[in-house]
């Protein structure tokens, strides 16, 4: 469970998804080593006794490839796949039989019985449960395999109703009373779509989907498709990626491929913040996780459009960037910047990012344009809209950027505000993504003012799950609209602490701001007083945890709110913040103005490769 998490903070979290699941539907797609480590079994047993008792319906559909797979090397059988799928001749069928229905099956049952649940065991021959036909895989003959034509829903719904658990060997029955062998994850997608089930799990052997050994925390269509094709996905995963989308496609509502060699993962996965897989999801690119206003692109003046899964996308969205920086999606594109505040990372990480992605940054300082005063904020936003294809602004008042959005036809960007920082934080959060040190949970420690900076990390806390601490003197505290909408989201432990000391004790990440912001410069003498004591110095750092990094945005006074000795040690990041604000923000644009073909980072790779190649040649 999470670091520094109490029994009492387990339940409290749990609260709101048992409500909210409660009489929903969840299939499960058992198998892996969950299915043969003893104290998995047990686990696997527990868990789903524990959520029929809490009113959530199960229904299990069990592989057991293994077993199988073991008993035909006993009697001498070849075992032969195809992209995932057995190919069963008639003795391998009575074996998939013996196996699955005659022993597998009625493991499962008695094991769950005897942790208090109530199960019954299942083929689907029982009741033509499962109705199949002769399966074809891309034209080709597996032998006996099927695939389902239909599911007789009233047998489950019936054991369902009675407070059963059905488990389901995938076994089917063909018109003309034909067996045949279903691959058991296509099998659980089928039940899960005629069911129409909230969840449908699938519990392998790994973290979930690996690309390259990194784990892709959500997966859309498209991208499924291309990683299939460029052999990323293979083997056993292919069936479970592929009939993920068709059950999606059919009315299942989510699909998770979890990591079921951890214990409780499915009550991990259910009713904590913890991940412990990959997320299957349906929209093509970010912009469908935005939602859509006044009938044009969606801006981005706040976190509240984005989702924990879109952030994870801007994230690998970035890195695509970082290895291929040939790629122009911006060309032929200009986007206007706005400056009413002077600007070093803000103007420099937007006006090189949009030009290295082929577009022309149009810089506007104040002097320029006179936003609000020299001309109405209504008037600019229509004049830009005409000339540009977004607009970026670095802003003293929200409202502003609120206005300009209202009365633009172009998407817009906080750049800074007096109340909301969002590209700082992506560029933070990105920062301890890059470090291995973004999970959920972690304990994130502001040691300064309430200010814009912290406004958005709060309002992050409201999609990320984390523990955020702000460290204050009391009267400095955040804007209190913006605390309680992260408040009522529930996904994470906010709160506001007046002792540094109390406040950074086993923090994961130190962050510090300038305590006097540009504008507040009357009040500086009486911020440094009530200040005194909140600087972030090797001592303060001594509370958190050995491994925390220390972060600041940019600019720092150094001596004031942190020690220059702890600014360049080891554990600072700062500079690494400040770098990626570049990136980051290149991946925000082109999810708003832009879009990047797969292939055309697929071309640029293949071009790269034949480079070095070519070089290498010369070299010899």
């Amino acid at each position: 469970m999470l670091k520094n998490t109490t029994k009492e903070d387990i339940l409290i979290e749990a609260l709101p998804y048992i409500q909210r699941y409660e009489g929903k539907t969840f299939v499960i797609k058992y198998g892996g080593a969950a299915m043969t480590d003893t104290d998995l079994q047990e686990s696997f047993a527990k868990d789903v006794t524990l959520l029929k008792k809490i009113g959530i319906n199960i229904v299990i559909v069990h592989g057991g490839g293994k077993a199988i797979t073991d008993l035909s090397g006993k009697l001498g059988l070849e075992t032969r796949f195809h992209d995932g799928q057995r190919i069963t001749d008639a003795e391998t069928l009575l074996n998939v039989v013996m196996t699955l229905v005659g022993t597998t099956n009625k493991d499962i049952v008695r094991l769950i019985n005897r942790n208090g649940g109530s199960a019954v065991g299942l083929s689907g021959m029982d009741g033509e449960l499962l109705q199949a036909k002769k399966f074809l895989y891309n034209g080709i003959d597996l032998g006996f395999v099927g695939e389902v034509e239909s599911v007789n829903t009233k047998f489950i719904e019936l054991l369902l109703s009675n407070g059963s658990i059905p488990v389901i060997a995938p076994v089917g029955v063909g018109a003309d009373g034909e067996m045949y062998n279903i691959n058991a994850d296509l099998a659980a997608a089928s039940i899960a779509s005629a069911l129409n089930a909230e969840k449908l799990f699938y519990m392998t052997d790994t973290e979930g989907i690996l690309i390259d050994g990194e784990l892709i925390p959500t997966l859309t269509n498209g991208k499924a498709k291309q990683y299939i094709a460029e052999g990323l996905i293979s083997g056993g995963m292919v069936p479970k990626v592929q009939s993920s989308f068709d059950a999606i496609e059919q009315g299942v509502k989510k699909v998770h491929i979890i990591n079921g060699t951890v214990t409780h993962s499915i009550l991990l996965e259910i009713f904590t913040n913890v991940g412990v897989g990959t997320q299957i999801i349906k929209s093509e690119k970010l912009k469908q996780n935005i939602e859509k206003k006044n009938k044009k692109e969606q801006d981005f003046l706040d976190f509240s459009t984005l989702t924990k899964y879109g952030l994870y996308e801007l994230f690998h969205l970035a890195d695509k960037l970082k290895k291929t920086p040939e790629l122009r999606p911006l060309t032929g594109k200009s986007i206007a910047l706005i400056f009413q505040k002077p600007s070093l990372r803000t103007r420099i990480s937007f006006e090189v990012g949009i030009a290295q992605l082929g577009g022309i940054p149009i810089v506007l300082n104040n002097e320029t344009i006179g936003l609000g005063t020299r001309e109405s904020s209504y008037d600019v936003a229509k004049v830009l809209s005409r000339y540009n294809d977004g607009i970026v602004a670095r802003v003293f008042e929200h409202s502003l950027l609120e206005e300009l959005a209202a009365h633009g036809t172009v998407p817009v960007i906080n750049a800074l505000s007096d109340l909301l920082h969002p590209c700082q934080i992506l560029a933070d959060v990105y920062t301890l993504y890059e470090h291995n040190a973004l999970r959920p949970g972690m304990k994130i420690v502001f040691i300064g003012d309430g200010n814009n900076v912290a406004n958005s990390w709060i309002e992050l806390a409201g999609i990320f799950p984390m523990h955020f601490v702000l460290g204050a003197p009391k009267g400095f505290q955040p804007d209190p609209v913006v605390m309680q909408k992260s408040l009522a989201a529930g996904i994470s432990k906010i709160e506001i602490i007046d002792d540094p000391v109390k406040a950074a004790n086993g923090a994961d990440v130190l962050y510090t701001d300038v305590w006097t912001s540009m504008g507040q410069e009357d009040e500086k003498q009486k911020r440094l007083a009530a200040f005194k004591g909140f600087t972030i110095s090797k001592k303060l750092l001594d509370h958190a945890s050995p491994n925390c990094l220390v972060m600041h945005c940019l600019p720092a006074h150094r001596g004031e709110e942190i020690t220059d000795e702890v600014m360049i040690g080891s554990q600072s990041v700062i500079f690494d913040q400040a770098e990626n604000r570049l990136h980051i923000q290149k991946a925000l644009l082109c999810s708003l103005f832009g879009s990047i073909d797969s292939s055309m980072i697929q071309k640029f790779s293949i071009e790269a490769k034949n480079y070095e190649k070519t070089k290498a040649t010369v070299s010899a």
